[in-house]
């Protein structure tokens, strides 16, 4: 199965508040936001809401991820480029290979642009809500195999 068709899998109930169509029109009140368990490629405790079009295929979408306490992705890459708003809490992106890393701190209104292949790693400490806008289909790679949660287990 590819990771395009897990991540449709895992996000059934919000894909289907999503719109695919690029003039259709979508209004999303932060309170209705409906929520779900994060695709399989992101790890546990991740949850996600797709606001516009539909990461596993091509073209423009929108989603939210909402991070736990203690939460962290760890160092990963794209194939394109993917734009962060920062919508709740406290965020962390070390941007960068491991070894020529730029960290920064954003709060609620911030943004980053992150260029397609650059690596980078996310955390947060006492939780948050990112906003993802980015050309699908969504992907990601870990640049540390054992690090990918899909290969817990084997």
């Amino acid at each position: 199965m590819k990771i395009t068709d897990l991540f449709a899998l895992a996000l059934v109930p919000a894909l289907a508040l999503a719109q695919s169509a690029s003039s259709s029109h979508v209004m999303v009140k932060a309170a209705d936001t409906k929520w779900g368990e994060g695709p399989a490629f992101l790890p546990k405790g991740v949850q996600a809401a797709v606001l516009y079009g539909d990461p596993s295929k091509a073209g423009p979408f929108t989603l939210r991820l909402k991070a736990p306490a203690g939460g962290k992705i760890p160092r990963h890459w794209h194939p394109t480029d993917e734009q962060v708003t920062i919508i709740e809490g406290d965020f962390h992106l070390s941007m960068g290979d491991a070894a020529n890393a730029h960290e920064s701190d954003f709060a609620p209104g911030d943004y980053v642009n992150l260029p397609a292949k650059m690596q980078h790693e996310a955390s947060t400490k006492n939780g948050a809500v990112v906003q993802v806008n980015a050309m699908g289909p969504f992907e990601i790679n870990y640049v540390d195999p054992k690090d990918d949660p899909r290969n817990a287990g084997k």
